[in-house]
């Protein structure tokens, strides 16, 4: 293996441990946490599940690592965490190593090398590589079939690539969009002999894989279920539950937050027309043009496209290599990584650390018949995936949509009223805990010191805030008489 490939084995283990802070609730919520409940029978299934947005396949994938720990009694609430943690940076790790493969396949040793400089050196795959995110699993699914897919002339699409497409879109729906990109360009320059079977073993192979994962999820669901059809109408017309941005978002800010500096290697390996691939320019394009049109944005939804960026990246860099002598190209990676590296190591160990801390403590705090409220937006935490505990009774506020106004709203129009209806309703054996934000609610706390309740421990959360509803620091109440 390459010298260079053991470096990346080394960053992806590292950043198990790094990565200490809150991503997305989707980290946990859509795949942990019901893979938590297949395995331990203690997890709770959001309103996605109820309306067959989310194939289970990813997390029956998570499931395996999981149940493994089970059969083998290490199931502590550290393993728990820990061990799929683990599995995913061993999937990003086998990105890394697939990239370096199709780039060597498409382009040479010297550049698949600068490719994986630019791939090691990223901030936001530190900071995403050791997340259970379905993100990451199609990115890797993405990269693996592109080393399977024709990339020459003569070329022929095989079986096995023809399966690991139809799995990626199972798995994330709006993959599809890539390969309907890819297969267009195939069939308009493959030679015409290669047209008609390339077609077939789409149809031979892709259909019954989609089909078999079809009936995986109407066997989970218990009713028939084509997450395919469900995913793509909720998130093409109803996204902007989950809030909007403007078109332009992708450009202005998403890809440049994505990308930073490796944003200049990108544009030195067009401005020099390095060979960047027309099919893969129409990828990104058609990509970005889709995801702009849908009200709801975020980075990680155009994640699937950083082995692409990668690339390009890394041709900007080889460029660079064969124009400036060593010292100057040397001090140019250098300081490139150590931009990256400061950025990736402050937003995995410090921003948003708080509510992962809190859910830690209260793993080894709480015991049976214990109860935890939390007072904050909801999916702020992990829950039963992190917590590992059948006796602990755990409310978070509720925002499923579809209701006039949903329970988090509820609260935070008349926090006080919603606390003494709680109060009024709800029995509690041993310790009652709050988790709640200092900067919020001062009302709360208020009320909180008033009924008995002590703050026993303070976190830090993050210095920069992107909801008014968040704090900088968090509280941990628990009641005392």
């Amino acid at each position: 293996m390459k010298p260079l490939l053991y470096v990346a084995l080394a960053v992806r283990l590292v950043s198990v441990f790094v990565v200490q802070t809150s991503y997305v609730p989707d980290e946990t919520w859509q795949c942990t946490e019901v893979a938590h409940k297949l395995v331990f029978g203690t997890g709770h299934l959001t309103w996605e599940w109820k309306e067959g947005l989310r194939s289970y396949l990813h997390p029956l994938l998570f499931a395996i690592p999981l149940k493994l720990v089970k059969v083998l009694n290490i199931d502590t609430a550290w393993m728990v965490v820990l061990i799929p943690r683990l599995f995913q940076a061993a999937i990003s790790f086998l990105n890394d190593v697939l990239l370096y493969r199709l780039v060597v396949k498409l382009y040479g040793h010297p550049q698949a090398t600068y490719v994986l400089i630019m791939q090691i050196s990223s901030w936001y795959l530190f900071y995403v590589s050791p997340r259970p995110l379905v993100n990451n699993l199609e990115m890797f699914l993405i990269t693996a079939t592109l080393n399977l897919w024709p990339t020459r002339y003569n070329d022929v699409v095989t079986y096995p690539a023809v399966s690991a497409a139809a799995i990626s879109v199972a798995i994330r729906p709006t993959t599809v969009l890539v390969w309907l990109v890819l297969g267009i360009h195939y069939l308009l320059t493959c030679p015409e002999r290669y047209s008609l079977s390339s077609v077939s073993k789409a149809c031979v192979v892709g259909v019954p894989t989609l089909i078999c994962t079809t009936f995986l999820d109407t066997f989970m669901y218990s009713k028939p279920t084509l997450v395919f059809y469900n995913f793509l109408n909720f998130n093409m017309f109803n996204s902007a539950v989950y809030g909007s941005h403007p078109w332009h978002w992708y450009l202005s800010q998403g890809l440049p937050g994505l990308l930073g500096t490796h944003m200049i290697f990108i544009v030195i390996a067009f401005v020099q027309r390095r060979n960047y691939l027309r099919q893969f320019m129409a990828v990104v394009i058609s990509s970005v043009a889709l995801f702009s049109a849908i009200s709801h944005k975020e980075f990680r939804f155009l994640q699937h496209l950083m082995p692409i960026f990668m690339i390009w990246a890394g041709l900007g860099l080889h460029w660079l290599s064969r124009h400036m002598n060593k010292s100057t190209l040397y001090m140019i990676i250098i300081g490139h990584t150590l931009v990256n590296a400061i950025v990736a190591f402050y937003i995995s160990f410090f921003h948003q650390r708080g509510t992962i801390s809190v859910i830690h403590d209260l793993s080894a705090r709480a015991t049976d018949g214990d109860n935890i409220v939390f007072l904050m937006p909801c999916h702020s935490t992990p829950f039963h995936s992190h917590m590992h505990q059948d006796g602990v009774g755990m409310r978070f506020l509720d925002c499923s949509p579809g209701y006039d106004q949903h329970e988090e709203s509820l609260f935070y129009d008349a926090p006080l009223k919603w606390w003494s209806n709680y109060r009024e309703t709800t029995q509690v054996k041993g310790s009652e805990y709050v988790v709640i934000f200092e900067e919020a609610l001062y009302e709360m706390h208020t009320k909180l010191k008033e009924t008995g309740y002590a703050m026993i421990k303070r976190y830090f959360h993050a210095h920069f805030l992107v909801d008014d509803r968040l704090g900088q620091h968090l509280l941990l109440y628990e009641k005392l008489f």
